[in-house]
């Protein structure tokens, strides 16, 4: 039986869904390289470009194209209002009473806000997208120094620092830091079910294929699932051992390691690495690093906002994956006859 959803894994769930609206992927102008793929016995999927649409193309922890020096802000996915206006909003209705102090804002100038203040909304809001990038930016440097060349963090830690310190405490709910993760997620980076995913997925279960996942993530990640599909993982025979997210090991792809264990995993279960598909959007983070293990390859290509070719990269100059589809029922097509 699929294991129930906790009332806080509801409450987001819901978040996630009243936030969320459908979108078309669009067109990406690449043909599609299609062979049948003999003797598959596990197809691995990407989730971000690959099952589902995003808006921003991957998940979003990345730099926003923001300019803080002056008017023009991205739109929020949601009220399709100045995405810096959208979160001071948004943050005031978490924080009502919350008088709060920006210790080092993007141009290390230090300034007092009350974020309550309509008015200032919009300084609450770049302040958050600043120091929001600010501190990825500064942990992603740790970890390279410490000999990790593709670090991933955990968003929760970020947001409970930030906010601990706007809110001048230690510790914050870890409720009201899931919640407002995932406000922040939605607005910046809306995400919808790829066309025939479940279609896909079903046919794949239905030929008794091991599925699994291997995605650069966060905590919310497999919400989505029965967030917007309406189905736990569970229901698509995804295992636990199965689910290789970045910001549980700490480590983003293109770093081989999450596709290292994924492929140990399948070999106690009597799956060599080519009997293996792994699919997903992008050369370098998906394509490269499923190549180095030996696993058979499948370029989704369904949707140009989030296809990444990386064609002036060294790095991917001589990978080609095995199938390049345009559709997720043309991955099924490939590996069942």
């Amino acid at each position: 039986m699929p294991h129930p959803l906790n009332v806080m894994n509801k409450r987001l769930c819901q978040i996630i869904r009243e936030m969320s609206q459908p979108q078309a992927p669009v067109p990406a102008g690449k043909t599609h390289k299609l062979e049948f793929l003999h003797n598959i016995k596990a197809v691995l999927f990407d989730i971000y470009g690959t099952l589902f649409t995003s808006g921003s193309g991957e998940i979003g922890v990345a730099p926003m194209p923001t300019d803080l020096d002056s008017d023009r802000s991205p739109l929020d996915a949601v009220s399709q209002e100045p995405l810096s206006v959208a979160l001071g909003k948004v943050f005031s209705r978490f924080y009502a009473h919350s008088s709060w102090t920006n210790v080092a804002s993007m141009n290390d100038q230090n300034k007092a806000t009350r974020c309550g203040n309509e008015k200032d909304v919009h300084q609450c809001g770049d302040y958050l997208i600043s120091s929001f990038q600010d501190n990825i930016r500064e942990f992603h440097e740790t970890k390279k120094q410490q000999g990790i060349p593709w670090p991933e963090v955990d968003v929760r830690k970020i947001w409970q620092k930030i906010i601990g310190e706007i809110q001048n405490v230690d510790q914050i709910k870890s409720s009201e830091i899931d919640q407002w993760a995932i406000e922040y997620e939605v607005r910046t980076n809306p995400v919808w079910p790829m066309p025939h995913a479940t279609d896909c997925i079903d046919r794949l279960i239905s030929a008794n294929l091991t599925l699994g996942i291997i995605s650069n993530a966060q905590f919310y990640t497999p919400l989505l699932f029965p967030a917007l599909m309406h189905k736990h993982l569970d229901d698509f025979k995804i295992s636990k051992e199965m689910q290789y997210y970045s910001y549980r090991s700490g480590r983003a792809k293109p770093d081989p390691w999450m596709f290292q264990q994924a492929a140990k995993t399948l070999a106690k279960k009597g799956i060599t690495a080519g009997q293996t598909l792994y699919v997903g959007n992008d050369m370098r983070n998906d394509i490269l690093p499923a190549s180095l293990v030996g696993f058979r390859t499948a370029l989704f290509a369904g949707d140009k906002r989030s296809l990444r070719l990386r064609e002036n990269e060294s790095s991917v100059v001589h990978v080609n994956p095995d199938i390049v589809a345009t559709s997720l029922e043309e991955i099924a097509d490939c590996v069942l006859k």
